[in-house]
């Protein structure tokens, strides 16, 4: 969370259906908390007739249901401590930045305690930086609405370069900064982007082996999230080299495999808690994998700012979730008692 005060925050309450539509900057959006209430607090890093770049954080899980202004393209960076957002059906990995085009439609899930930096421009501006600057045309034949980065340092570059230039611009606010300097500022913004998307040294270079590695584990970890995990089964499964594996998935996603499996199940349970899908919460922990109580509400505690306990009571007059195929799946294996 930023230590900055918020330029706004938005209140959000199931209770107040009217609450739920909302503008913020050029966008008309409906918003659907996942609990009975959330917050959105918005930091307008700055905003211009060409290029509008806001800093979104969120205490708790929120749909996003809106689409892109007209003339207009918008890039998102999500930083989700633990979790994986989705974006039109798409589950979004930590390496990857959303690229949404003019009129396209957008819904978007954010976790808890994510923050999400939006950068959107018009069209114009948009080829007038691709001139300017050796960088990759991603809306050229595009035919998806995520892009993968070749390394996980460089979304952390280009957060930092929109910070630094966000001290920039609002230096030029001021009357002795022409309009030329400020637009300067807005394309290095833009461009800090579009360098992040641009392969080094040749638009058609090899994917190096470890991130390939990296990718196939990430999507093995989903798909098996239950299954007991650990770093000599992954190498097993995936045929590769525990260095290989560990230095790749650091590199392309920014943290080691086994913290990734710790973060994804802590998401986990967090979800099932707010829905009710398990009676009690050592009933939660044990289903993904957590069988120490201690430190499960530990981790749990340092990830959401709350312990399971009190996650369950905020939530605890909803009916539980006896629907979830997940639920059904497990208690159906048992007898039903005479």
């Amino acid at each position: 969370m930023s230590i900055a005060p918020p330029d706004e925050i938005f209140h959000l309450s199931t209770a107040l259906p009217s609450q739920l539509n909302r503008t913020i900057g050029n966008w008309e959006m409906s918003l659907i908390p996942t609990e009975h209430e959330a917050r959105i607090r918005q930091h307008k890093l700055f905003h211009s007739p060409e290029l509008q770049c806001s800093r979104l954080e969120f205490d708790s899980s929120i749909t996003l249901v809106s689409s892109v202004p007209a003339g207009f393209v918008t890039f998102a960076i999500s930083q989700a401590p633990i979790g994986r957002p989705v974006v039109n059906n798409h589950k979004l990995r930590p390496d990857e930045i959303i690229v949404l085009h003019s009129d396209e439609s957008v819904h978007y899930t954010c976790e808890p305690n994510e923050t999400l930096f939006t950068i959107t421009t018009t069209l114009e501006h948009y080829d007038r930086c691709r001139q300017l600057h050796p960088v990759k045309d991603i809306l050229a034949n595009r035919t998806k609405h995520s892009y993968q980065v070749d390394n996980f340092q460089f979304i952390q570059s280009a957060i930092q370069a929109i910070s630094a230039c966000c001290v920039d611009i609002n230096d030029a606010a001021s009357p002795q900064y022409a309009q030329a300097d400020r637009s300067t500022i807005e394309t290095a913004v833009l461009a800090s982007v579009l360098q992040s998307l641009t392969p080094a040294g040749s638009f058609r270079r090899k994917v190096p082996t470890r991130r390939k590695v990296a990718i196939e584990a990430i999507e093995y970890i989903h798909d098996n999230v239950k299954k007991t995990l650990t770093i000599k089964s992954l190498v097993r499964q995936l045929e590769t080299t525990t260095r290989t594996l560990h230095f790749g998935f650091i590199e392309t996603f920014g943290m080691s495999p086994i913290a990734y499996i710790r973060n994804l199940r802590l998401a986990s349970a967090r979800r099932d808690l707010i829905n009710k899908t398990w009676p009690t919460v050592t009933e939660t922990a044990m289903f993904w994998n957590f069988h120490h109580l201690g430190r499960f509400s530990k981790a749990y505690q340092t990830a959401y700012g709350e312990t399971p306990s009190e996650t369950a009571r905020r939530n605890s007059a909803r009916p539980r979730n006896t629907t979830s195929s997940l639920y059904n799946q497990v208690v159906g294996a048992f007898p039903s008692t005479p």
